[in-house]
């Protein structure tokens, strides 16, 4: 019995048969997975050698070379694991023989309790993630050979230069690896704000066992995206996937809205966007119906004209809030509490006023007349708009 050992990995190897040699011609005996694709063989003195596929288990290398001595054999598979074994040739009349074993594997990312997480419909819940998350990935065996999973190699690459590396997590577990994604140079504070989205954070976990690999790939989506910033920049409150909601661009005055108004590159954003966060639930659509109603009853009441509303800024997130000047990293427009509010047509004291009280009739909500971000009385003749906040 001999190994055959991977190039990078002494320590793993793949076990080859040295038959009691009792007649000519000599048969050498190795064991391969069937995703072998090729081998060669390389006379060591003269780097003199040839290669051929496997189609056909037995090769005589009479066939191929010319001289005795020593060769390295390396076994080339189809997920790109190679494998390499030093070997004496002393008899030309030897035959090769490799007993091709069916055997498979596939990677599947799972939960505490071991349970496969899987997509839906509408998310890739198995590819996406956020930098706090502990990735459990399985190595799931669809035959068993009765390999030790000792054996597996986990490797995993981070897709650019900002994705980092990960910190590997003991589990005592032989067959699930786990680990936590560590990011560098995220953007979270003043220096590089910015008014346009974020590119995913992405890796790829490879995993060979005896020269049979797979690879997983994990790319945050939409909702990661918007979530890793409130993870960047340390807000008390970071939303979960259940409090982002698709937005049509009228709440969104941050970067991941599908209002080009608001993101000048939208258009050339290659991932799915669209979203706002909100702590609890989103009634930005509640609010703004029940303001129009207490605010059209007001002026009627009055017998004034209602020239409308207009929203001027309502959700914003971390980047965007700290890009526009704002010193409140906890600011209720980046938790989807928040919109501000001005007159359409005529600004006067009078419909300032109703539009504050008009606020303040809506359930939980707190109004404030405000210039830029400075309270004020709502009779200031200077006021921009009523900051409603809930």
């Amino acid at each position: 019995m001999g190994k055959i050992t991977f190039v990078n990995y002494p320590d793993v190897f793949m076990n080859i048969k040295f038959p009691k040699v009792i007649q000519i011609p000599v048969y050498l005996e190795i064991d391969v997975y069937d995703d072998v694709i090729s081998f060669s063989l390389t006379n060591k003195s003269n780097n003199v050698g040839f290669g051929t596929d496997v189609s056909n288990n037995e090769k005589n290398i009479m066939e191929f070379i010319s001289e005795t001595g020593s060769y390295e054999i390396e076994i080339n598979t189809q997920s790109d694991g190679v494998l390499t074994k030093d070997i004496e040739i002393s008899d030309l009349n030897t035959t090769l023989i490799f007993n091709k074993i069916d055997y498979d594997f596939e990677l599947r990312r799972i939960d505490n309790e071991r349970n496969q997480i899987s997509n839906s419909a509408t998310e890739n819940l198995a590819e996406t993630f956020v930098s706090t998350d502990s990735i459990r990935m399985l190595f799931f065996q669809l035959e068993n050979d009765g390999n030790s999973c000792s054996d597996i190699i986990w490797e995993v690459e981070g897709e650019t230069e900002n994705d980092g590396t990960v910190t590997e997590q003991n589990n005592g577990e032989e067959d699930i690896y786990e680990f936590i994604p560590n990011p560098i140079n995220r953007p979270n504070q003043a220096g590089n704000a910015s008014r346009q989205p974020n590119t995913p954070i992405r890796y790829t976990i490879n995993c060979t066992i005896l020269g049979l690999k797979r690879s997983f790939e994990l790319e945050q989506d939409g909702k990661s995206v918007l979530r890793q910033e409130y993870i960047d920049y340390g807000t008390n409150w970071q939303p979960t996937r259940a409090e982002i909601f698709a937005d049509n661009g009228d709440w969104n005055t941050g970067n991941y809205s599908t209002n080009g108004d608001f993101n000048v590159d939208a258009a050339n954003y290659p991932y799915d966007s669209g979203y706002i966060a909100a702590r609890g639930q989103n009634r930005f659509q509640e609010i703004w119906d029940q303001l129009l109603i207490n605010y059209g009853n007001f002026c009627a009441q009055a017998g004034i004209n209602n020239n409308g509303l207009t929203v001027n800024s309502s959700y914003r997130n971390p980047q965007r809030n700290n890009a526009v000047g704002s010193v409140l990293i906890n600011s209720n427009h980046t938790i989807g509490h928040a919109m501000d509010v001005s007159l359409v047509g005529q600004r006067t004291s009078q419909r300032w006023n109703f539009l504050h009280n008009a606020g303040e009739q809506i359930n939980g909500v707190n109004a404030i007349c405000e210039i830029g971000s400075t309270q004020v009385s709502c009779d200031n003749p200077n006021i921009s708009h009523v900051h409603l906040a809930w």
